[in-house]
């Protein structure tokens, strides 16, 4: 599907958070997050990030840690397969820090330009953006995407899953506070162990 535009509300349950809207004529959308206490070899909180559509492939996002899901200890697969995901933690601006993730032999580049407000995914030819605003309901921040190029539903299920995760460390903002905790709360970090 080419060029549109899309909304997704947050929604709040008990034990459930997460997103949900029409997207052009891949339909109802739901991205969902579920936190979960640790299994017995992985102690700790378990955050699962689930995206379910009609016309979307079933895509898992799995994190471990307090808070929000992130990208450190985490796992995403898209209709059963494994995607590889890398960044470079040394960049200094947004775009050096950007995502690569590997899905089904597409490559795909997921940018932040600011935290919090906006994200782009994209690969050849096709770009999702995604920015966050006051919604149209009044029910908090929504998601505002738009799709350039010829879309399919595995770059919008990628590019909506990711509205459920913590990208701070793809942001020059997340390498600094980065730095700091490492100098304030590890000083060490870089001295060599001593066995």
């Amino acid at each position: 599907m080419t060029d549109f535009s899309f909304e997704l509300t947050p929604f709040f349950k008990k034990k459930v958070q997460g997103r949900s809207g029409i997207v052009g004529e891949f339909g109802e959308v739901t991205v969902e997050v579920e936190r979960r206490k640790g299994f017995s070899k992985t102690p700790g909180i378990h955050c699962e990030v689930r995206l379910r559509g009609d016309k979307m492939p079933e895509v898992t996002y799995q994190t471990v840690g307090p808070g929000r899901p992130t990208l450190k200890n985490s796992r995403l697969t898209a209709a059963g397969h494994l995607c590889k995901m890398s960044y470079n933690t040394k960049g200094l601006t947004n775009a050096s820090r950007a995502l690569q993730v590997i899905c089904q032999e597409r490559v795909y580049e997921y940018c932040v330009t600011s935290h919090g407000k906006g994200a782009t995914l994209r690969r050849p030819g096709v770009a999702v953006t995604l920015n966050r605003a006051k919604g149209s309901a009044s029910r908090g921040t929504s998601s505002f995407g738009a799709v350039t190029g010829e879309a399919d539903s595995l770059d919008l299920a990628l590019a909506v899953v990711f509205e459920c995760v913590d990208t701070l460390e793809l942001t020059t903002a997340g390498a600094v506070s980065e730095t700091l905790n490492r100098l304030l709360y590890n000083p060490r970090w870089n001295e060599p162990t001593v066995d």
